[in-house]
């Protein structure tokens, strides 16, 4: 069950609190809430206790579990429109990026499988068209998949646990969060804070240009990564 940032505190001490999830959400936020770090609006949902937390242990079926947890994310949403989900994969075995990779490919197409099950005569944009959104529950996601292993892009690294940050696709567009302006003093920040140039496939929603599915994951280079398993362009 995702937890809110002040009753996973407040529980600290009862029997059936998570030690780990403790441990975790609490490195999360020393990450986050740092000057350095280049999300501008990283300390706001500690502020407004609009963020949540669960932890999915590496043996369990993890892309199960964490539909799961989009779900009850999906829910919260409803009442809480920039409610943000953090989800720590715990003991994945992860030995590479790629590993992360794979891990976080069957969670994305986990989510699509579940998005389609229940919508099987839905029409959606494919992986490829700008407009693509990865829905759940009728509410379009915007996944962010941060690993240890990202030893140069450090800002895809967020602890010590693969990391799973879940938010409403259309945030993004509130509180001025999708200004130009806005979004250049990030890239600025990102350009900053890592020991790898910003990459390629950061973009714009809806922009011709730009591939939502590509930002979901990146690595420490410049490649990119299709966590959908669909075509990064129309011909392929």
């Amino acid at each position: 069950m995702l937890r809110r940032v002040d009753r996973l505190l407040a529980e600290a001490e009862a029997v059936d609190c998570s030690p780990r999830l403790l441990e975790l959400a609490r490195d999360f936020e020393e990450v986050v809430n740092t000057r350095e770090f280049p999300c501008v609006f990283s300390t706001q949902p500690f502020t407004t206790r609009e963020i949540y937390f669960d932890i999915v242990r590496g043996a369990d079926a993890v892309e199960s579990r964490a539909v799961t947890l989009l779900r009850e994310l999906c829910d919260i949403i409803r009442d809480v429109p920039d409610a943000i989900g953090v989800i720590f994969v715990d003991d994945a075995g992860a030995q590479s990026i790629d590993d992360e990779f794979k891990l976080a490919t069957r969670i994305v197409q986990a989510v699509m499988n579940a998005n389609a099950l229940k919508h099987p005569d839905a029409v959606l944009p494919k992986p490829h068209e700008s407009s693509w959104t990865l829905w759940l529950e009728d509410t379009g996601l915007f996944l962010n998949f941060s690993s240890p292993l990202h030893t140069a892009r450090r800002s895809r690294n967020v602890g010590s646990t693969l990391t799973i940050i879940a938010q409403a696709r259309d945030s993004f567009d509130r509180q001025g969060r999708a200004s130009p302006k806005v979004r250049s003093e990030i890239r600025r920040r990102v350009a900053a804070y890592d020991d790898v140039a910003p990459h390629p496939c950061l973009g714009s929603y809806t922009d011709p240009d730009s591939r939502e599915a590509l930002q979901f994951f990146l690595g420490n280079g410049l490649e990119p990564y299709d966590p959908t398993g669909g075509c990064l362009d129309e011909s392929a």
